[in-house]
């Protein structure tokens, strides 16, 4: 039986990925609930219910799932205090951000108000995770994030065109391993990127996919799931699923 602790915990977990499927314009429904949290359906029905009755989401007649004002409050409250965990194990205790997420999880339900204010305070304010996900309160609007910058996906960029690094999705399956494949392809917020080639994906295809690695070496003629960059100030050449790409939120350069 699960303790009052733990429960509260996948509460949160839950409205963390209700709030960043919504932040990134993703329908929300069971099913992708489901897969993200690899359970089953009438497991999710069970929580949505509980969320429902909470006051937390709403959903409509399609079953789409919305979150509350108090289920939006809920959300960037937690977000908050993971985005601020991660930002606080990177600049103060020097972990690398490809590996402060699962730490962060550990840790984010167990932070204090004080704490919190503290934790701000040391780091002067910051506004985003080492991820580039932005911390509620510290921007104007997180839940538009994306728009006020006016970001795309990397999957959407044309051939030809520069663009910047700004945030990698937190809406994956396996945070830790998309975060270790971008870490090892140079792909870090604020990284500079020409796209110089991709095959045409469907949408429901990029979003199947998993991150594959892809060697930097292979020829210009891309097998349909690739995609092929010029990264960073010494322009080097590498290759990215398609699945990596629709993952990586990009502004104009």
């Amino acid at each position: 039986m699960r303790t009052e602790e733990a429960l509260s915990a996948t509460v949160e977990e839950y409205l963390e990925t209700i709030y960043n499927m919504t932040m990134e314009n993703v329908v929300v429904i069971g099913a992708r609930l489901a897969d993200r949290f690899q359970v089953s359906a009438p497991t999710v029905t069970e929580m949505l219910k509980r969320l429902v009755r909470d006051g937390y989401i709403e959903m409509d007649n399609k079953r789409h799932v919305t979150l509350t004002k108090a289920g939006f409050e809920a959300a960037e409250a937690v977000l908050r205090r993971h985005r601020l965990t991660e930002r606080f194990l990177a600049d103060m205790l020097g972990m690398q951000w490809h590996e402060v997420h699962e730490e962060a999880e550990r840790l984010e339900h167990f932070i204090s108000g004080a704490v919190e204010a503290r934790v701000m305070t040391s780091l002067n304010h910051p506004t985003t995770c080492p991820h580039g996900n932005p911390i509620p309160g510290m921007v104007p609007s997180a839940r538009t994030y994306l728009k006020d910058n006016n970001a795309l996906r990397l999957s959407e960029v044309a051939n030809g065109t520069r663009v910047k690094v700004l945030l990698v999705s937190e809406v994956v399956e396996d945070e830790e391993a998309l975060i270790m494949y971008m870490h090892q392809k140079g792909l870090t917020p604020g990284t500079s990127i020409m796209m110089l080639a991709q095959a045409t994906v469907p949408q429901e295809s990029q979003e199947s996919r998993e991150p594959q690695s892809v060697s930097a070496t292979e020829p210009t003629d891309l097998p349909q799931e690739d995609v092929k960059l010029l990264v960073g100030d010494n322009q080097q050449i590498v290759f990215i699923s398609h699945a990596a790409a629709h993952k990586l939120w990009v502004v104009p350069a």
